[in-house]
């Protein structure tokens, strides 16, 4: 997580560090052909220089993916870490850059983007991660300059948690809460984006950006590499939500993740 703050709030971006992304042509490919071992750089170098424009911040001269790297290493180096030889991490960066570590074992962070429900195979095979428990919410939460981009004023976020009683962040849970807008359109959840199977022939279809939803920069690398694809105007309504439907959620650590909708509260 790299952030750039104001005296209220800061803007953030956190990543998954891991090895093995060093040695992966499609990260390196995203990244300009840069290697790193953190997992889309450059995409969350973009996303940040963005959210300081539209939060009408100066944007730091030094922010490049070089320098991103150089900020995780040296915040897993001080934890104890090496960052080239150790396991995943979650990283955070910020303006006096702290990181948060946590195993990640799963070894393919985009694998499940490639599942899709079919006649042959209407469940998933395992591939990392448990299924993610989806709720939805069940009040709308407004578009808003706190929805486009990642920042620490989370009060909407958290909100949403409540209503669903998930614990509060950073614990970990195998529960997740959908959110929509004030025109019942989905939008993203709590801290991933989503996507749903829709179209024929089936697809996986991700709430467009007018909703609201944070443009994450895994959502980014899954749009142009034609796996998820935007959903039309009405396409995604909280009223067509299929209890038991199985949902892709994705964001910059966990990569892409597999989920399933429950309707009704346990």
């Amino acid at each position: 997580m790299l952030s750039m703050s104001s005296t209220d709030y800061l803007l953030l971006s956190t990543t998954r560090g891991d090895p093995q992304l060093a040695e992966t042509i499609w990260n390196t490919d995203a990244n300009a052909g840069f290697k790193s071992r953190y997992l889309l750089l450059l995409y969350h170098c973009d996303r940040l220089i963005q959210a300081a424009q539209q939060h009408h911040w100066p944007v730091p001269t030094e922010l490049t993916p070089c320098f991103l790297e150089s900020r995780c290493n040296d915040a897993i180096a001080a934890l104890g870490g090496s960052p080239i030889t150790e396991g995943c991490y979650r990283v955070a960066h910020a303006v006096n850059p702290t990181v948060v570590t946590s195993p990640l074992p799963y070894p393919d962070p985009m694998a499940a983007s490639l599942w899709l429900p079919s006649a042959s195979t209407p469940d998933p095979p395992f591939l990392g991660p448990d299924l993610l428990t989806v709720y939805l919410d069940t009040a709308p939460t407004p578009a808003s300059l706190f929805t486009r981009t990642k920042t620490t004023y989370r009060d909407h976020y958290n909100a949403a948690r409540d209503r669903s009683d998930l614990p509060p962040l950073p614990t970990s849970s195998p529960f997740e809460v959908v959110l929509h807008n004030e025109d019942d359109e989905i939008t993203e959840t709590s801290i991933r984006n989503i996507a749903f199977v829709r179209r024929s022939p089936p697809r996986w279809v991700t709430p467009h950006a007018s909703s609201g939803c944070l443009p994450g920069v895994c959502r980014r690398w899954l749009l142009e590499q034609g796996r998820i694809i935007e959903a039309d105007a009405g396409e995604l309504k909280k009223a067509i939500v299929r209890d038991g439907e199985y949902v892709l959620t994705f964001n910059g650590v966990e990569g892409c993740r597999l989920g399933r909708v429950k309707l009704h509260s346990a």
